[in-house]
């Protein structure tokens, strides 16, 4: 019997394969599978901009077992799905997602033909991996496990793949959060410094220029 949980945190080597593999084995085998990693996917509104942006070439990033890119696949985007390990790799790839399954992700309404999905293994970090330029990339809980010392050079790497008018969408889970405390963005204050715009789903035209889309979420 286990006496500790372990398991549950990710690898302290953020560029370590096999750390990984393990780490999304005892996930699988604890019965965290692809819909407890999406249940904070919602992408009708990114679906939505994309379209009315004429935008078409989607990158997820550090994407873990998340069927996300199957979704987005199905609404006529062109989606590369990222990740080092290739055990995840494997299971987001085999998984079988269901129709019924696709309105945890988006409407189906805003299904439409003609999109393509591949799946790569590989390090964020690696210029040379999915160099791009990609409309917009979705990074879900990947930068804010890096060392805060190592989340610049991780967004510079994304930010080095997005088109010049992209879109680079960073969610953020404060599992820790309790009120009346602020939940944290564990990646805000970089695009902040940064000078990035941060662009608000409902905010109006998107700016000029390559805009930040900020996700948080709790629990």
């Amino acid at each position: 019997e286990e006496d500790d949980h372990d398991w549950m945190l990710p690898p302290s080597d953020m560029r370590s394969a096999a750390a990984w593999d393990r780490y999304w084995n005892d996930q699988v085998s604890h019965g965290f599978d692809p819909p407890v990693f999406d249940m904070f996917c919602d992408d009708s509104e990114l679906v939505e901009i994309l379209l009315e942006l004429g935008m078409t070439r989607v990158l997820c990033a550090g994407n873990g077992i998340c069927q996300e890119p199957k979704a987005l696949a199905q609404t006529g985007l062109h989606v590369v799905a990222l990740d080092l390990s290739p055990a995840a790799t494997r299971l987001a790839e085999t998984w079988d997602l269901q129709p019924e399954d696709l309105e945890q992700f988006l409407d189906p309404k805003l299904k439409r033909a003609g999109g393509s999905l591949k799946y790569v293994m590989g390090d964020i970090l690696d210029p040379a991996v999915c160099p791009g330029p990609f409309d917009m990339i979705i990074e879900r809980r990947t930068l804010q496990l890096f060392p805060p010392d190592r989340r610049a050079t991780a967004l510079e790497s994304l930010a080095a793949r997005l088109s010049p008018e992209g879109i680079l969408v960073s969610h953020c889970h404060d599992g820790a959060w309790k009120p009346p405390a602020e939940p944290f963005h564990a990646t805000k204050a970089l695009f902040q410094r940064s000078d990035w715009t941060i662009w608000r789903r409902g905010g109006g035209l998107k700016p000029k220029g390559r805009v930040a889309l900020l996700a948080l979420s709790t629990g």
